[in-house]
């Protein structure tokens, strides 16, 4: 696992990825830019930190993919976090 560090959360996709193949044989994959993160990890400086476990609406292009273990998962600054889920009940 990776730990955030600064103002940085670590998250990973929550939703999916889909894959199409062009007519060459080419696989493209599409990443839906409105999926979901969840919050694995925070940086020691967040203030008014967003919980591990909050799924949250952040900005993909500003996010930076790493790969540990075979994991997946983004890194992205604080401000580029632009909203967190609230379930209705």
């Amino acid at each position: 696992m990776i730990e955030a560090t600064n103002k940085s959360y670590v998250v990973e996709g929550v939703g999916h990825e889909r894959n199409s193949t062009t007519a060459g044989g080419i696989i493209i994959q599409h990443n839906d830019e409105t999926e979901l993160a969840q919050i694995v990890s925070i940086g020691p400086d967040c203030t008014n930190p967003i919980p591990v476990g909050s799924r949250v609406v952040i900005n993909w292009g500003a996010a930076i993919q790493v790969k540990v273990g075979g994991k997946k998962a983004f890194v992205i600054h604080a401000d580029h976090i632009l909203g967190v889920v609230k379930d209705e009940e």
